[in-house]
């Protein structure tokens, strides 16, 4: 598996990303799904992170891909890790006829240090994406992870930085990159079927319940979870339920709130539409409503934020139901509400037949449901470490999505308009918020410290 981008440029590479691939199904029969890919061809994956979305979701498509095979788990959850562990099993088991086991860490460290791992899926809490993915990277292991990419914008650079530089596979885990309808509005704006385009509009969730305990009691942390670890460069803070796992993103040590966690989705497609995912905006302004600081769930439970690019288009991200409209000199085209149909100011435009120079990049994916579809990101992933091609979502692109929530986070913090400057990644005379771009982390959870973890066996 030592298929590199070593050999591809930059320009090349996102040039790359635009062109029409492969098809977007693939049936399961052509991929081998009966045993027939012989293990020495399978990626050994690592999986770090196994809360919902890590032994979920991603094992979901791993156990899909005949291309991965999982051979090892790591939780700081002793819990999780056994679940995982036994999801991994169970499914190999059965599906190899065997007693099939894999290893289980409780530390990522010694996840990374294994030389028979090709690949680690990381699927932790946002503020633990960036360290153990430049670890991985640093052992020679091409990389999965969740989005959003990052807890910062400094961490987020240095991070795509490395994944360019590595010669290694990196993928930004976002599977609205494999939805035919989310390809096809990407299509019909960069293609200029609404003609010039002008105003975007961004609408999120809003508030900050979500899903899992709301129990806010100070209390011992549970013997099998290793709190000092979960808590990873975020400064030290008392134990309760609600401040981990499901609702740590709530929480602004640990994540950004919904703008971080939707906005990964809905501003990516912004981004890839507008043709701007190699860059950002240049002015950034917005206002929002935040608990306390104090409060254990203190990010923006409603925000109202405004961007603009260089070349004048006008992006307006704000709380409500989920939805996306791009509105340009012609007409607009637009969805709303989670994998919607696509509508448009002339049902023409949704009929339009896009010639094969204007077509972007349409991933394979495994598995075809009515409702949902499986294996897109995994399999763009393993067919990057198979055949030397880019991702669709490589760190760089994961990195300035990232950023433009974070920035707003920053411009409702300090209450006024950023002027940024996308090719330094700096606020033009506001060292205040250029301050706020990086976080004081933690000993001994500092990027700075990777290397002396590192000794691979």
């Amino acid at each position: 598996m030592a298929a590199t981008l070593k050999n591809i440029s930059r320009r090349n590479f996102f040039t790359w990303l635009t062109a029409s691939a492969a098809p977007a199904f693939v049936r399961s029969s052509a991929l081998g799904f009966a045993g027939t890919i012989a293990s020495s061809e399978r990626i050994r994956m690592g999986l770090i992170g196994c809360g919902i979305h890590g032994a979920g979701w991603n094992l979901d498509q791993m156990f899909a891909n005949p291309h991965q095979q999982v051979i090892a788990v790591c939780d700081v959850d002793k819990h999780h890790a056994a679940e995982a562990e036994s999801r991994v099993n169970t499914h190999y088991s059965n599906k190899l006829g065997c007693d099939y086991r894999c290893e289980v860490y409780y530390d990522f460290r010694e996840l990374l240090n294994q030389a028979q791992v090709d690949a680690v899926c990381i699927a932790t809490p946002d503020h633990w994406h960036v360290i153990p993915a430049l670890m991985a990277l640093r052992t020679g292991k091409h990389v999965i992870c969740e989005k959003p990419l990052s807890l910062t914008v400094t961490e987020g650079r240095l991070l795509a930085d490395e994944a360019m530089n590595s010669g290694l596979v990196f993928q930004t885990a976002s599977e609205n990159r494999s939805i035919d309808s989310h390809i096809r509005i990407c299509e019909l704006v960069r293609g200029g079927y609404i003609g010039e385009l002008r105003n975007i509009k961004v609408l999120l969730e809003k508030g900050n319940a979500g899903r899992g305990n709301k129990d806010f009691r100070i209390q011992d942390p549970p013997i099998h979870l290793d709190y000092e670890m979960w808590q990873g460069q975020a400064p030290l803070a008392p134990y309760c339920p609600a401040r981990v796992h499901n609702t740590y993103r709530w929480n602004l040590a640990y994540s950004g709130g919904r703008i971080t966690d939707w906005g990964a989705h809905l501003i990516d497609l912004a981004q890839w539409a507008s043709g701007n995912q190699e860059t950002g905006p240049v002015e950034v302004a917005g206002t929002g409503k935040f608990p306390s600081r104090e409060a254990v769930w203190n990010t923006a439970e409603e925000f109202d934020l405004h961007y603009r690019y260089a070349n004048g288009v006008t992006m307006h991200v704000w709380s409500d139901v989920p939805a996306l409209k791009f509105e340009g000199s012609e007409g607009w085209v637009m969805f709303r509400g989670w994998r919607a149909p696509l509508r448009a100011s002339n049902p023409s435009i949704l009929s339009v037949k896009i010639p094969p120079e204007k077509q972007l990049y349409h991933p394979r994916v495994i598995i075809e449901r009515p409702d949902e579809l499986y294996g897109g990101e995994h399999l763009n992933f393993t067919d990057a470490i198979r055949l030397g091609t880019p991702t669709y979502a490589p760190a760089e692109i994961g990195h300035r999505t990232a950023t433009i929530s974070h920035l707003g986070n920053i411009a409702m913090q300090v209450g006024r308009k950023l002027n940024w400057d996308p090719k330094t990644e700096r606020c033009d005379g506001d060292e205040q918020a250029n301050q706020m771009l990086s976080r004081e982390q933690r000993e001994p959870w500092r990027i700075e410290n990777i290397d002396s973890w590192i000794n691979v066996s």
